[in-house]
Formats: structure tokens, sequence, C-alpha cells
């Protein structure tokens, strides 16, 4: 029995083709089917207030005199005091960082003529703090040791306890979407189902505002306490979920 190789080839081709259009059908059934898909679209946010944990501290001591090495062995003298001083209030050493050291010429000037005066060491430090009450109590204890500089204090809150919160607030925003998505149905007459798609947007963290320098003279003389107030921060998240009905 011959066969006609040509005609047989022929054939092949023609079920393959017909295979290929069949299979390249699906995604088009499967498109039309999402397209004709009833849905709502909503947009779900949260926010949590809460008070801060921590404060950073940033103060530094300047010392000046016409000779560099005297005005580094009078900083460290009292950049020591400073430390005990933290110490006695219960704040261990790694919690002191040193942020800047420097040494710099200061210069007087007569008619227009720059003369040499002496030399600026200034030794910065970063404190935190985890007890809050203690705040006050740093800044006018390190002022009576030598502290001149009080660059800002901060607060916040650790990276922990705000991803804590952030997923408190995430929650919170897809249960306002759920809401949101409810009310539009209702009102619409119909009816939603579980959620088919859910897509985190962004987040925000607002910190209280820093206090900027202060006025060191001012607090020296104090008798006072020095009155901080930590204030509170917000962490707000955000949700799209898409619904079917």
């Amino acid at each position: 029995m011959k066969i006609n190789f040509t005609s047989f080839k022929l054939v092949m081709m023609i079920f393959a083709l017909i295979g290929a259009m069949v299979i390249g059908a699906y995604p088009a059934v499967s498109l039309a089917k999402e397209q004709d898909r009833n849905t709502i679209t909503v947009q779900g946010s949260s926010n949590i207030t809460v008070s801060p944990t921590i404060a950073y501290v940033n103060i530094g001591v300047t010392a000046f005199n016409k000779d560099a090495a005297a005005a580094q062995r009078e900083n460290a003298v009292k950049m020591d005091n400073v430390y005990k001083a933290l110490t006695s209030l219960g704040i261990n050493k790694d919690k002191i960082k040193t942020v800047t050291y420097n040494i710099s010429p200061r210069y007087d000037y007569k008619n227009n003529i720059a003369a040499l005066a002496g030399y600026n060491v200034t030794n910065a430090i970063r404190v935190t703090i985890t007890d809050l009450k203690r705040v006050s109590d740093v800044l006018d204890m390190t002022v009576k040791q030598g502290i001149n500089q009080s660059n800002s204090i901060s607060f916040g809150i650790t990276d922990q306890e705000r991803n804590k919160i952030y997923l408190q607030a995430l929650a919170l925003a897809v249960g306002n979407a759920k809401e949101k998505a409810v009310s539009i149905a209702a009102a619409a007459g119909v009816t939603i189902s579980k959620p088919i798609n859910i897509t985190e947007g962004s987040s925000a963290y607002f910190a209280p505002s820093n206090y900027g320098a202060m006025d060191m003279a001012k607090m020296e003389i104090a008798s006072a306490p020095t009155p901080i107030s930590e204030g509170e921060l917000k962490i707000e998240a955000n949700v799209t979920v898409l619904y079917d009905y």
C-alpha cells in the first residue's frame, strides 16, 4: 500500500492549525469573563495616634582656648562630667553616641584683617532616652556639667512598635474599604461578595515636631525644671480593594 506523504503532511498541518486556534481561544474566553464581571473598587484608609516611647536629645560641648591642645583638654573634662551625669540618671553608654567632633580655628577681624584668636573644640552627642520623664533631667543636669549646645530634641517609637501599629492600621483600612463597598452596593441595590483583589497602598509616619536649638544660658540660670512636651505621632495605612457583586 502506497502512502501519499504530501497529502499526509497536509492533513497533519490542518490538525495542528485547528489545535492552535482552539487553544488560542481560551484566553479570549477568560478575558471576556473578566470583562463581564460586576465589580466595585474602593479606597480604604486608617490612622492610629500613639504617644512616643523614645526621645533623642542632641547636645554638645564647645570649648575655646588660644591653644588647641588646651581647648581639647577642657572639652574632654566637661564631656567626662556629662557622661557621669548621664550614667547617674540611669542612661547606659550604649545609649550615647558621638555625632560630631571637630577642632576649628577662630579668627578675630580688625580692619578686614583676620587674626587667629584660638581654637574651638566641639564634641556633640546623641542621647537615646527610653524613660521620657528623664528628658528634662538630662537637659538640666548636663547643662550644669558644661553642655552649652542643644541642637535638637525629637520623639519617636521603636521600629518594632511602628511595624506592629502599622499592621493594626492596615487591618482597619481594609475594614474601612469594606464599609465603603457595602454602602455603595446597598445604594445600588446589590450585594458584594468576598474581595477578589486587595492592594496595599502608601503608608505615612507623622512624628511630633522637633525642638530646635535651645538657649543654654537661660537653662543654666533657671531654677525650675525645663518643660518638655513630647506630643503624639500618627501612623497611616491605605489600601485599594476590588469586590465582586
